[in-house]
C-alpha cells in the first residue's frame, strides 16, 4: 500500500471518527508476499468514509449494496497496481466480531489502520499508540503456515453455500489442503450449493480454473461430493467406459485431461502462474519454444474477464460429456460416434445453465465439438495445405486453443515419457498447425478475392447454400496455390458452379 494512499484513508476515517482496517484477502496476500489490487476495509461510517476517500483521490464512487452498506471506489490510473477499494460496515461491536463471520481462518483477518481511540486514565480523550499488529482470532496465520484451508465455522457454510466452492478455489490458488474437520462441513452440506445463484457460482468456478491446481481440486470436489450437485452429467460418465478408463470411467478421463492440459500450460512458461511440478518424472523442457511468446499472449487474453486459459481447462474438463449418450459395442468394441457433436451440445447448455455470455458458451461448444480433429488430421496419410487452411478458417485463433486440449486429451493415451517430445504424430501436427498459424498465414489464410455478392451477380445466381460452397472452395484452391487473383477467382468458381448446383 502506498503511503499517500494510506494517509488519504486515514485522514478520511479521522475525519469520521472512526477506526478502519484493511481486512481478509489483502492481509492474507501481504503475509504471502503476493501482489494484490482490490483492498477490502472495514469501518464504521464505510459510506461516509468511501465518499470521501473518493473525493480526495478523484476516484470513482459506487455504491455495491446499499442494504448492507457494501460500497467501491475505483482509483484513477496514478495509483495502480491498486486498482480497487471495497469499504463495508463494520459488523458487530468489535472487529473480532466482525471476523467471526467471514470464510476461513486464512481470510479472516485484520490490519488496522487508524488509531484505535479510548478514554485516557485522565478523562482528556488522549489516544492510543497507533497498533499495527495483525487481528489475527482465529490462527490463520498459523494456517497459513501448515498450508491448510479452516473454516471459521460450521456456520459459514449455512449462511452463505457458496464457500463451499470458495473452499476448492482457495485450494486451487494457493495449493493449500482443506483441514479435516472443514472437509466434513462440506460434505454435510454440499446439496445447498444448489442454493447459490448460477451468477455466483460462474465466478467462482473461473476462479477456480484460472488458479494453477484446477485439476486436484476439481478431483476433490468429486471426493466430498460437492462436484455432481453441480455437473449432474458426470454421475453418466462415472458409469460410462469404466472397463476401458478404469475406475471412473469417462469422468476419470476428464480429471485426467486437465491435469494434462495444467502440464501443458506450464511447459508453455507461466501461463498458469505459481505452479508447482507435480512430479519429477516430468522433463524441465519448455513445450513449442519457438512460439512461447505468442502462445502466452493468446492464451492470457481476457474472455469475460478471465484468461483464455481458464476457459480451455473448462473446456477440456467437458470434452467427452457426450460419450455416455453415444456409447455402443459395435463388434466387441466400445465406439463413441458423434459423441463430440452430443457433447458440444452439451457444453453449450452447462454455459448458459450458469450464466454464461452466448460467446463464452459457444466457445465451450466449439472447442468440444472440434477435439477430435486434431487426431484426425494426424491421422491421415498426407497433410495438404487445403486441409490445414480448412482447420484455422473454421475455428479462427481458436484453432490454437484446440490443438492445446486435444493435446492434452491424447496425452491420456499416451505414455508420460513421449509427452511434447515432437515423435508422437499427434506431437508433429500440432506443431505443424501452430508453424502455420504462426509463421505461414498468409499462405494458409490468404485474403478473400472475392465476396458473395461479387460471386452472385459474376454467375447471375441467387443467394443460397452454393454461394458459400463456392467461396470455400476459391479458398481451397487459394491454399493449394491454384487461384492467385480475382479473374482467377471468377473463372474457377464458373467452372465449379455447375458441379455444385448437382450436388446440393
Amino acid at each position: 500500500m502506498t503511503a499517500t494512499l494510506e494517509a488519504v484513508l486515514l485522514a478520511a476515517a479521522s475525519r469520521h471518527k472512526t477506526n478502519l482496517w484493511l481486512v481478509g484477502g489483502p492481509v492474507r496476500d501481504q503475509l504471502l508476499a503476493k501482489p494484490y489490487d482490490d483492498w477490502d476495509l472495514v469501518c464504521r461510517k464505510a459510506g461516509a468514509v468511501a465518499r470521501a476517500a473518493a473525493k480526495k483521490l478523484k476516484a470513482k464512487f459506487i455504491v455495491l449494496d446499499e442494504q448492507h452498506r457494501i460500497y467501491r471506489v475505483i482509483l484513477p490510473e496514478t495509483f495502480r497496481p491498486a486498482h480497487t477499494l471495497d469499504f463495508a460496515e463494520l459488523q458487530g461491536r468489535t472487529i473480532e466480531e466482525d471476523l467471526s463471520r467471514r470464510d476461513f481462518s486464512i481470510n479472516a483477518m485484520a490490519r488496522p489502520l487508524t488509531r484505535p481511540t479510548a478514554p485516557s486514565p485522565d478523562g482528556r480523550g488522549v489516544t492510543q499508540p497507533w497498533v499495527r499488529e495483525i487481528v489475527d482470532p482465529f490462527h490463520g496465520q498459523r494456517d497459513l503456515k501448515k498450508k491448510i484451508i479452516r473454516a471459521v465455522s460450521e456456520k459459514a457454510f449455512t449462511e452463505d453455500p457458496l464457500r463451499l466452492l470458495r473452499a476448492f478455489r482457495f485450494q486451487a490458488q494457493l495449493q493449500f489442503r482443506l483441514e479435516a474437520r472443514t472437509r466434513l462441513w462440506v460434505r454435510k452440506h454440499a446439496q445447498r450449493i444448489g442454493d447459490v445463484s448460477p451468477e455466483r457460482i460462474r465466478e467462482e468456478l473461473l476462479r477456480l480454473w484460472k488458479s494453477p491446481a484446477a485439476a486436484f481440486s476439481i478431483r476433490d470436489m468429486d471426493a466430498v461430493g460437492l462436484l455432481t450437485p453441480l455437473f449432474a452429467e458426470i454421475e453418466s460418465c462415472r458409469r460410462t467406459a469404466v472397463r476401458y478408463y478404469g475406475k471412473g470411467g469417462v469422468l476419470k478421463h476428464s480429471f485426467e485431461t486437465v491435469e494434462n492440459l495444467e502440464w501443458i500450460l506450464e511447459k508453455i512458461e507461466g501461463t498458469s502462474e505459481g505452479v508447482k511440478e507435480r512430479t519429477t518424472r516430468h522433463s524441465n523442457h519448455s513445450l513449442f519454444p519457438s512460439f512461447s511468446p505468442s502462445l502466452r499472449t493468446y492464451l492470457k487474453e481476457s474472455v469475460g474477464g478471465y484468461p483464455r486459459y481458464a476457459w480451455l481447462k473448462w473446456a477440456a474438463f467437458l470434452h467427452d460429456f457426450g460419450k455416455p449418450a453415444t456409447a455402443k459395442m459395435i463388434k466387441g468394441r466400445l465406439r463413441f460416434y458423434e459423441h463430440e457433436h452430443i457433447g458440444a451440445a452439451l457444453a453449450t447448455q452447462i454455459g448458459e445453465r450458469f450464466r454464461c455470455s452466448r460467446r463464452e458458451s459457444q466457445l465451450l461448444g466449439t472447442w468440444v465439438r472440434n477435439h477430435m480433429r486434431l487426431g484426425n488430421l494426424a491421422a491421415a496419410s498426407r497433410i495438404t495445405d487445403r486441409a490445414v487452411s480448412r482447420f484455422f478458417r473454421d475455428l479462427g485463433v481458436e484453432g490454437i486453443g484446440m490443438v492445446l486440449v486435444s493435446l492434452a486429451d491424447h496425452y491420456t493415451y499416451l505414455a508420460r515419457r513421449l509427452w511434447g517430445k515432437g515423435k508422437d504424430p499427434v506431437d508433429k501436427m500440432a506443431l505443424r498447425l501452430f508453424t502455420s498459424y504462426f509463421e505461414e498465414r498468409a499462405r494458409i489464410l490468404p485474403p478473400k478475392l472475392i465476396d458473395g455478392h461479387e460471386l452472385m451477380r459474376y454467375l447471375r445466381i441467387k443467394p443460397g447454400p452454393r454461394v458459400g460452397k463456392l467461396l470455400s472452395v476459391i479458398q481451397d484452391a487459394q491454399a493449394d496455390g491454384k487461384v492467385k487473383t480475382r479473374e482467377e477467382a471468377f473463372a474457377f468458381a464458373k467452372s465449379r458452379a455447375g458441379s455444385l448446383q448437382k450436388r446440393l
